[in-house]
């Protein structure tokens, strides 16, 4: 019995341990030079396409090329019971919301509050010391019509160093030919279509973080609750009986 308690209790530590890992950006001296860069965007000569993603037809309109490099501070929880707008069937899953530039010189960007929402990003602080440019943050809208993309996207945590390059994109659901959702094509603005709207060609995990505490976060809630089941039986099928 007490095993499984000392056994419980370690498994618990070391699970919280990997969550405040994963929850830390990686420091300064980790950045690789790439994400100094400011992202490119430039002139195309795509003309709008199309395709299908589970059953439904989209439009696409291309407005500029664009490739970034830049550190994942946050992501929208797509599995979340507060996210509504995302599903299995949504064309868009996972945002990823960036910095880079000017906001990784300085070791300032893991003294921020990083959240994000079905929709935005944000980022706050409380000390009047922080230097901190709002203009190398950016919310990308991730869409795609390649599934392994799809899944490689989703396999991106807080804290990894992320490549991208693809188009900048208005599209739209063809069931609703008036509904084109339409993405920034600046990185100054704020709000209500402040997001990126992003169909990426390419992806690339330039340096993972934390790799292994995201494997213990995935892996140890299982083996947390199997312990406190284990436990509890121990309990029950131990405690004297009254005659």
């Amino acid at each position: 019995m007490k095993l499984l308690r000392y056994a419980f209790i370690a498994t618990a530590l070391a699970w919280l341990g990997a969550w405040y890992q994963t929850r830390s950006l990686p420091g300064l001296g980790q950045m690789r030079p790439e994400l100094l860069q400011e992202p490119k965007q430039g002139e195309t000569g795509r003309k709008e396409f199309g395709f299908a993603h589970r059953g439904v037809d989209y439009a696409v309109r291309p407005v500029a090329s664009y490739e970034l490099y830049g550190l994942v501070v946050t992501h929208n929880n797509t599995t979340g019971l507060a996210d509504l707008t995302h599903d299995e069937n949504s064309l868009d899953t996972k945002d990823l919301c960036v910095i880079w530039g000017a906001n990784l010189r300085n070791e300032d960007y893991r003294r921020i509050t990083y959240e994000s929402t079905p929709t935005w990003c944000h980022a706050s602080w409380h000390s009047s010391d922080i230097r901190f440019d709002m203009a190398a943050l950016a919310n990308n809208h991730l869409v795609t019509d390649r599934d392994d993309l799809r899944a490689a996207l989703e396999r991106v945590h807080v804290g990894d160093q992320v490549r991208f390059k693809g188009l900048l994109v208005n599209y739209r659901d063809q069931r609703y030919p008036d509904a084109w959702r339409i993405s920034s094509t600046k990185r100054t603005d704020s709000m209500g279509g402040a997001c990126e709207v992003v169909f990426f060609e390419e992806l690339e995990v330039l340096q993972a973080h934390a790799s292994g505490a995201w494997m213990l976060r995935r892996m140890l809630p299982w083996v947390v609750g199997t312990l406190a089941i284990l436990t509890l039986i121990v309990a029950v099928s131990t405690t004297p009986r009254m005659n």
